[in-house]
């Protein structure tokens, strides 16, 4: 996850009672935005269920920044995510293998669990194949 955006003023801005000259650089903490619980309620939550009918606007989630230097490969990623998941997930039903939450750090520009996140993974009854509705999964 990104945690912040970075970007050069091309001539001068006014923020509430902030000035900031040309040249100045600004941020946008994308983390504070997504961990906003105006926006997210419980946001440190795992509940991806939210994302199902929330339609946020364009300064609301920003995954892969925003504007003309937007990530160039975000459409891929997503639709990679869900083509994986969504195969993964059909076949698989996954736990966490530990209930402590995973400690986040700072990897270049993002963040990423310290030590990774084990997971438990167990083949799904042919039955039960088949309902994952999101990414590359079948529907029922």
């Amino acid at each position: 996850m990104v945690t912040e955006v970075l970007r050069t003023l091309k001539q001068p801005l006014t923020l509430g009672e902030w000035h900031l000259p040309e040249g100045h650089s600004v941020a946008v903490a994308t983390a504070l935005i997504h961990a906003d619980p105006e926006l997210y309620p419980e946001p440190h939550a795992f509940r991806p269920d939210r994302f199902r009918s929330f339609q946020p606007r364009p300064w609301e989630y920003l995954p892969f920044g925003g504007g003309i230097r937007r990530c160039i490969g975000a459409a891929f990623a997503t639709h990679e995510m869900q083509q994986v998941l969504g195969v993964l997930l059909d076949g698989l039903d996954v736990t966490l293998a530990s209930p402590h939450p995973a400690t986040p750090v700072r990897r270049s520009i993002t963040m990423a669990p310290s030590e990774g996140v084990r997971a438990r993974c167990a083949l799904r009854a042919q039955a039960d194949r088949g309902t994952v509705a999101q990414g590359g999964g079948r529907e029922a």
